[in-house]
Parts: structure tokens; sequence; C-alpha cells
């Protein structure tokens, strides 16, 4: 349908509500490139068989997708590694008197409480607050 003047106004072509869904579920997407990037994109195409713009895309997303698992598991790993360096730097422990075995001490646990007993007992404290 034409658009027509409606007292100085236009007035939008009425659309049929199937094409009003299609487009609501297949958004457009654009982008702008330099006239160089362009010219690569189009030269990229025609190297894939003349493959679209918009198959392109979704190709692209597939291999995104696919590469998706990779990167958790990456982050998966790293966060490990983290978390096992800084317990090794950082974790307090001490030796057990009758075996001679590490004994690590976890927060709250009961060692670690009668460490704090023990150190508000006896009064340690920053050598700065002791002055």
């Amino acid at each position: 349908m034409v658009n027509y003047r409606v007292k100085g106004r236009r007035k939008a072509a009425h659309k049929p509500p199937a094409r009003v869904r299609y487009e609501q579920s297949h958004p457009t997407v654009s982008c702008r490139l330099s006239k160089d990037e362009y010219d690569l994109l189009k030269l990229c195409l025609d190297d894939l068989g003349g493959v679209s713009f918009a198959d392109f895309v979704r190709d692209s997303l597939k291999i995104v997708q696919l590469r998706v698992p990779e990167t958790r598991e990456i982050k998966e790993k790293a966060r490990k590694g983290g978390y096992e360096r800084g317990k090794k730097e950082h974790q307090i422990w001490y030796y057990c008197n009758i075996c001679k075995q590490r004994i690590d001490v976890e927060p709250n646990d009961d060692s670690h409480k009668a460490m704090i007993s023990f150190m508000e007992e006896h009064g340690w404290g920053h050598t700065r607050c002791h002055e």
C-alpha cells in the first residue's frame, strides 16, 4: 500500500500481521564499515563462494558457540590454579605434635578458633599498637 498524506503528515503503510511478526522475530542487523573494510568483506565473501553476509554472520556465530565451552574450561582451570597457588602461599598450618604431619587450618574450625583465643590471651597485636 502506498503512503498518503493526512493533513500534512504521512501515514505509514499498513503491514500485514504476519509481516509484523516476522520483523519482530527476525530483527535487522547493520553496521558501518570503512570503504576499505567493506571491500575486504566483499572479497572474503566472494572467496568463500559468494556467501551472503547473513550466512557469513550465522556461520560465525556457530563457530563462536563451539568455542564457548573451551573458554569455560580455560577459566575454570585458571581459577583452580589460582586458588591452589593462593592456598599454598597463604594457608595457615602447623605440624602435629605426635606424627609430625602437617595440619591445615580451615577458617572458623576448632584449630582456627584456638589460635585466635591464644593470641588474644597472650596479647598478640601489631608492633605499632604495642608502642
